[in-house]
């Protein structure tokens, strides 16, 4: 590749945006419901032990070869052989289908920081959402706020837009999410969230537990998408090595579980309410429980701009990989791939939003089209993208093409996780994301 490709302005910045890219909304609010699940501290354990064996080799793998090629997907996996330019395409397709969705949610997170200010004590939060999500006018609006931002961060590039926003989100980030911890650990009741999330019952250790831990931990880390491939190809030639850059990414995607554990779980132990899933969580047992307690607005707002800016560091990443294709694949000035790649977000996106409300009855095998496009991508498109790289790099390339460990013994270790382990967990995944096991 070429000397005048962009690069990273320094090694904290490429750190800071690929944690970013690992740290999302599956942190905040599909981790602790998944822990809740699963019998708390039984899958807490498995959790660390796969994210620090099978998360920590995917995300190595990916960098690795995004430093050697220093191209885009397409490119990376063309390099290993030209039959499997085609992942590298699937790796664009699933940031086509993921961000105009995620970009839905990214706005109603933005709306809900200024709601929260409105909230009553008493109030009927799950009238409120419903009101908000099925409206036309309102979440297309901030939807649209909140993809032009991410744009618009793109837009200015690797170290004047991504890398410059990731150095300040996600310190911004951490420190909130502490503070926040610290208040909620304050309310009665608090300690009996922190043992139930910290405690393994071995009782409830089943297949089901192990595979969904293995599913949390590589939904979480984002790979399969060609994230990392294009974070490593913007690293600057031999000044570093994989291991030296890409080991925040596990070791702060794990950091904002836990914190996200230590706060999730007090507050509903506190107010004795259930853990529910998804969007239940977010925008109607939390805001619940914030009006509650002495200046729980204050901590609500806190807790939205944690979640807005976990999202949109994960927005921003699935957005340059789109863009990285279309400048290196299409000749594209970056100017022209960002406008036009927010084009056809922004088209999918409003029919996407409008799914809950004027385009409710319009559905795809009984799903609307929020569910349909939340499906194939973490069901189909991430699961069977991350075996195909797991097949390419442990199989078609081989392992020690990459060399990741100087030390023999892990560099062993990452080549049995490439070859054998993760993809054999990622089809046990796949699996049971299509009701088949």
């Amino acid at each position: 590749m070429s000397d005048k490709r962009p690069s990273w302005g320094s090694k904290l910045g490429v750190m800071l945006a690929a944690a970013g890219s690992a740290v999302g909304l599956g942190n905040m609010w599909r981790f602790p419901f998944s822990t809740a699940q699963n019998g708390g501290g039984s899958f807490l354990l498995i959790y660390l032990i796969c994210a620090f064996s099978i998360g920590l080799s995917l995300v190595f793998a990916e960098a690795a070869l995004g430093m050697k090629v220093r191209s885009d997907p397409t490119d990376a996996f063309g390099w290993i052989s030209p039959k499997l330019r085609f992942i590298g395409v699937l790796c664009v397709l699933t940031s086509i289908v993921i961000l105009p969705y995620y970009s839905v949610v990214g706005g109603w997170i933005l709306a809900y920081v200024f709601k929260v200010f409105t909230f009553s004590s008493g109030e009927d939060f799950n009238a409120v959402f419903n009101d908000f999500s099925t409206a036309t006018t309102e979440p297309l609006i901030y939807f649209l706020l909140y993809l032009t931002a991410t744009a618009t961060i793109v837009y200015f590039g690797i170290q004047n837009g991504i890398e410059k926003f990731s150095k300040v989100m996600m310190p911004l980030l951490l420190v909130l999410l502490v503070v926040l911890m610290v208040r909620v650990l304050m309310l009665d009741k608090a300690w009996d969230g922190v043992v139930f999330f910290f405690r393994p019952d071995f009782s409830k250790l089943t297949g089901e537990t192990m595979l969904n831990a293995m599913g949390q931990v590589f939904f979480s880390i984002s790979v399969g998408m060609g994230i990392y491939i294009t974070y490593g190809s913007y690293v600057k030639k031999d000044s570093v090595t994989v291991c030296q850059l890409m080991w925040p990414v596990i070791v702060l995607d794990i950091l904002v579980s836990l914190l996200a554990g230590l706060t999730v779980f007090p507050a509903v132990f506190s107010f004795d309410v259930p853990i529910n899933a998804g969007p239940s969580l977010i925008f109607i047992t939390l805001p619940q429980i914030f009006v509650s307690i002495p200046f729980g607005r204050f901590f609500g707002f806190m807790f939205f701009v944690i979640l807005l800016g976990a999202a949109a560091t994960s927005s921003i990443s699935l957005l340059e990989v789109a863009v990285t294709f279309m400048c290196d694949q299409l000749k594209m000035t970056r100017r022209a791939a960002v406008v036009r790649f927010s084009v056809l977000c922004l088209t999918i996106g409003t029919l996407v939003s409008m799914s809950f409300g004027r385009l409710s009855g319009f559905t795809v095998a009984g799903k609307n089209l929020f569910d349909q496009f939340d499906f194939l991508a973490s069901n189909i498109l991430l699961p069977t993208g991350g075996f195909l790289t797991c097949i390419a790099i442990g199989w078609v390339l081989g392992c020690d093409k990459l060399v990741v460990f100087q030390n023999k013994f892990l560099q062993r270790c990452f080549t049995l996780c490439i070859k054998w382990i993760a993809p054999a967990a990622i089809v046990l995944i796949l699996l049971k994301g299509l009701n088949i096991l």
